[in-house]
């Protein structure tokens, strides 16, 4: 009687979850459930609308938490989760990625729930529109470029009284002020320049972007005696991407500037691009390949590659890389590095593509 009791209050339950979750697929968000395991139980059918993810794909396993997430995001929401009562609330801005293999930034909350002797996880996502995700600026971000700004200043104080103190050795103090001077310029230039958002939106051709990058970067190249090759298939020539091209010709010139960086005379960089369209999704992707055969990085040293401000270089500001990598996120791309020491490092890019021309065949 008890047994039967149970049964008809979850199959209730059930129902009921389902009403609930029917009627949240008429806003603007995604709901899920997840059991105690992070497997998707249920999840509004609007995914797909909203995110771009098929409603099938992650029903019934782990995938939506553990392939759709970045690792880093997943951990965070994780420890925050962990931390809280059930019934109370979390949120994280962070990546998912689509059935394109494309990012999409989302406003994300979290809380648990009992049900029985187990905890369920319930959430709602809110895809961002790209002008919002554009204005974010983490304030860590803000404060290390306020750190390494007032490090150039102090130092031009410190020689400013030194050579007060002692004109008889102000050439070379003169120089190292110079110096000082030039770097904290290029530095608030750079972090500017990291700050903007596409300037504009237009139809921008993939290939005539990659083909005016390579000629720039092509007498850095002969200088070092590396080898530089550039392939793409006929579609990519003729892909366009909704975009700023300045902004995409820098974050490409920089990606190729850093692999430039970590060879010596004799070695090889290649940059392969072509047009896509993955799986069932109708819209392409544009997909472009830089790889090296330079000294590569160790585990650590990739993993802190991308953040702000790092460089294995004292001669660079760090942000070379970071801006290339928001400029690709601002226009709706991933970027995805991986090296292994002394062997190299390869950097795909995908970016989605607002139409692709086809050349006839004569």
């Amino acid at each position: 009687m008890e047994t039967a009791r149970s049964n008809r209050l979850i199959e209730l339950h059930r129902a009921t979850s389902h009403k609930f979750f029917e009627f949240m697929a008429s806003l603007p968000c995604v709901s899920y459930e997840l059991d105690q395991n992070f497997i998707t139980d249920i999840v509004s059918s609007n995914i797909f609308e909203l995110l771009g993810i098929r409603q099938e794909s992650i029903l019934g396993n782990r995938a939506l938490w553990h392939e759709r997430f970045f690792p880093a995001d997943r951990d965070q929401l994780m420890a925050r989760i962990n931390e809280i009562a059930t019934g109370a609330l979390v949120s994280e801005v962070h990546r998912i990625i689509n059935d394109r293999g494309l990012p999409v930034w989302v406003s994300h909350s979290v809380w648990k729930i009992n049900r029985g002797n187990h905890t369920y996880i319930r959430g709602s996502i809110i895809p961002l529109t790209p002008d919002v995700r554009t204005k974010f600026l983490d304030t860590e971000t803000i404060s290390q470029f306020i750190h390494k700004i007032g490090n150039h200043f102090q130092l031009i104080s410190l020689l400013i009284g030194s050579i007060r103190r002692n004109t008889t050795a102000a050439g070379g103090e003169l120089d190292a002020l110079e110096e000082s001077v030039q770097r904290a310029v290029e530095f608030t230039h750079s972090f500017c320049n990291f700050c903007h958002a596409p300037a504009l939106s237009t139809p921008v051709n993939l290939g005539e972007i990659l083909v005016s990058v390579s000629h720039s970067v092509a007498p850095l190249f002969a200088e070092k005696d590396v080898l530089f090759n550039m392939t793409g298939d006929r579609c990519s020539n003729r892909t366009f991407l909704s975009g700023d091209s300045s902004l995409l010709e820098f974050a490409f010139a920089s990606l190729l500037e850093n692999a430039l960086d970590a060879t010596k005379s004799g070695d090889v960089v290649s940059m392969e691009s072509k047009s896509e369209a993955p799986g069932p999704i109708p819209s392409s992707i544009g997909w472009i390949s830089i790889t090296d055969t330079g000294c590569g990085m160790s585990k650590g040293v990739l993993e802190k590659a991308a953040a702000p401000f790092f460089s294995s270089k004292r001669d660079r500001n760090g942000l070379g890389l970071t801006m290339a990598i928001r400029v690709i996120e601002m226009h709706g791309g991933l970027v995805n590095i991986s090296s292994e020491e002394t062997r190299g490092t390869r950097v795909d890019v995908v970016l989605p593509v607002c139409s692709t021309v086809v050349a006839s065949e004569r």
